[in-house]
């Protein structure tokens, strides 16, 4: 394995980080949005992240499998959530229904919150990752250039 292979996985790691906290955002944002009908609601979204599909498992095992198919990182797709809508008596505003009702989006604000955490953090792991490779290539630069 090159180290632009190990810039590859963590490049791939941090894209799909990236997005899981775009989501979050999103999410997050639209947590207190409402409509004039319930179909109208805003459907929260999650990130689904999958390994890399058609990936044929070689005789050194899956890893060896990735290596060798340039390191395609995993497959990541935004999916609506299937959380119902929140529904909150609020007789008085201007979006209740008869009933004096308003319908919010399922977003639960801990649990995006919590998204947001871990994407940062799975982040940071992926740049300490792309840092120790990086640094071990100028380390081996450095030992080849003194020869």
């Amino acid at each position: 394995m090159n180290y632009q292979q190990s810039f590859a996985i963590s490049a791939a790691g941090m894209d799909v980080e990236r997005m899981r906290v775009e989501v979050a955002a999103l999410n997050l944002a639209n947590a207190h949005t409402v409509a004039a009908r319930e179909s109208e609601t805003y459907k929260p979204l999650h990130v689904v992240a999958r390994a890399m599909p058609g990936v044929a498992v070689a005789a050194g095992g899956l890893f060896t499998s990735l290596v060798d198919n340039a390191l395609s990182g995993p497959v990541a797709t935004v999916e609506p959530s299937l959380r119902a809508p929140r529904r909150v008596m609020e007789p008085g505003h201007p979006q209740a229904d008869a009933q004096g009702f308003v319908t919010y989006p399922g977003v639960d604000p801990a649990t995006e919150m919590m998204t947001l955490m871990s994407a940062t953090r799975a982040y940071e792991a992926n740049v300490a990752a792309m840092t120790a490779a990086r640094t071990m290539t100028l380390k081996a630069l450095d030992i080849g250039g003194g020869a």
